[in-house]
């Protein structure tokens, strides 16, 4: 499909997820625009030009179906140019965040052969439960060469279920919270690198 062809409907993940400090309109990520209604955006034929501009990865990637819509998948991808990740990975093109919205809906197969495809590829893949991102890609770097689909989306939950307390706003809990995860995600590289 490509980006003309998919319309956001109902979807509206971006409206809440997304962090946005711009003059003409600034709020916290995790929050609802101001301007969001149950129809959605209230001032879309005026909305500001950081919204006009913005395309979810749902909108940029034509290999998604109608399935992958974040409000549908569970999952909300967002572009990293390649001046934001590591030199490591620039060669395979822009970096992509997989904002978990729904981990009921998100941890698939579907899921995990995706990211899998994107690993091969040497894309930076990122995770983020709507909290600061983290890089999985030498976490799943085992799993992926094994095939092992059930083994990416087992470390896909458990790296989402440290990442979740980080949502707290700011304090001593989120520090905490994203200093197990890099913790976590080390160790892991760490053992994987033994076997």
């Amino acid at each position: 499909m490509s980006q003309l062809e998919k319309a956001c409907g109902a979807c509206q993940a971006c409206c809440v997820v997304l962090k946005i400090q711009t003059p003409q309109l600034r709020k916290k990520a995790g929050v609802p625009c101001p301007h969001l209604e149950q129809k959605g955006c209230g001032i879309y034929d005026n909305r500001p030009p950081v919204c006009r501009a913005f395309l979810c990865g749902w909108r940029l990637l034509p290999e998604q179906d109608a399935s992958w819509r974040p409000d549908l998948s569970g999952v909300m991808l967002l572009r990293l140019a390649e001046n934001q990740i590591s030199k490591t990975y620039r060669a395979a093109g822009p970096g992509w965040v997989f904002v978990i919205l729904d981990g009921e809906k998100a941890f698939t197969p579907r899921l995990g052969q995706f990211i899998a495809q994107m690993i091969k590829r040497r894309t930076a893949v990122f995770l983020s439960a709507m909290t600061p991102r983290i890089q999985i890609n030498e976490q799943l770097e085992v799993s992926v060469a094994a095939g092992d689909i059930d083994g990416i989306v087992r470390i896909l939950q458990q790296t989402h279920a440290l990442l979740l307390p980080a949502r707290a706003p700011s304090g001593f809990g989120r520090i905490w919270a994203l200093y197990q995860a890099q913790v976590d995600r080390m160790r892991a590289i760490m053992e994987q690198r033994r076997k």
